[in-house]
C-alpha cells in the first residue's frame, strides 16, 4: 500500500486530543506495540531499501498478543512509503526466517499508541515512545495510483497546522533514528 506519512512532536498531547474531540473525533484506548526492526546487510534508507518489522500488539492484557510482519520501503524523493503487513502466529519462527534471509536486527521500538480513523484513507496516531520525552503524532494517508504524493504530504502538513500543532517542521526520521540521535546528543552533550 502506498502511503503519505507526516510525523510531528507534540507540545501538548492534551491540547491535540481536545482539538480533535471538539470536532467529534475520539482516539482509541492506548495499547502497547513493540517493533523489532530488521534490515538487510549494508542497509541504506536513502536507497529505498526495505526494512521489516516484527510487530507485537497488545490491545487487551487479558488476551493473546497479535503478531505482524510489516514491510516498509521509504522513497524520500517521492515522499511516500510502501507498506505491506501480514499477521502470523509463531513469532520465534518468523524471527528465525528473517535471520536466515540475512536480515540484521537494527532497532527495537516500544510505544504506547492511540489511534483514530478520520475516514477511509486517513489514520492519526499518538505515540509515546519508550526512551523519548513527550509525545509524537503521526498522520498516514493511503494513496491511490492517481494521487500526487507531494500534494498529499502538503495536505497532511496543513492538517497538522489546522489542528494547532506548532512544533515546527515535520520529522523525516524514523523513531529508531530519533532515539539514536537523542542518545548521541546525550553522550556528546
Amino acid at each position: 500500500m502506498k502511503k503519505s506519512i507526516v510525523k510531528m512532536k507534540l507540545t501538548s498531547r492534551a491540547e491535540f486530543v481536545a482539538t480533535l474531540e471538539e470536532i467529534n473525533f475520539k482516539f482509541s484506548e492506548p495499547y502497547w506495540q513493540h517493533d523489532r526492526i530488521f534490515v538487510p546487510r549494508n542497509y541504506n534508507r536513502e536507497k529505498a531499501m526495505p526494512r521489516l518489522s516484527l510487530r507485537t500488539i497488545v490491545k487487551d492484557p487479558n488476551k493473546d498478543a497479535t503478531y505482524a510482519l510489516v514491510l516498509r520501503r521509504h522513497f524520500d524523493e517521492k515522499k511516500i512509503d510502501i507498506t505491506n503487513a501480514i499477521v502470523f502466529k509463531d513469532y520465534t519462527e518468523a524471527a528465525h526466517i528473517l535471520y536466515q534471509l540475512g536480515y540484521e536486527l537494527r532497532a527495537e521500538i516500544s510505544r504506547r499508541r492511540e489511534e483514530l480513523d478520520m475516514g477511509n484513507t486517513i489514520k492519526v496516531y499518538i505515540d509515546k515512545i519508550d526512551g523519548l520525552p513527550g509525545y509524537y503524532a503521526k498522520i498516514e494517508s493511503d494513496l491511490s495510483e492517481e494521487d500526487d504524493p507531494i500534494a498529499a504530504r502538503e495536505d497532511l502538513i496543513e492538517t497538522f497546522r489546522v489542528l494547532n500543532v506548532k512544533r515546527g517542521q515535520p520529522l523525516d526520521m524514523t523513531y529508531a533514528e530519533i532515539i539514536n540521535s537523542s542518545a548521541h546528543e546525550t553522550i556528546v552533550g
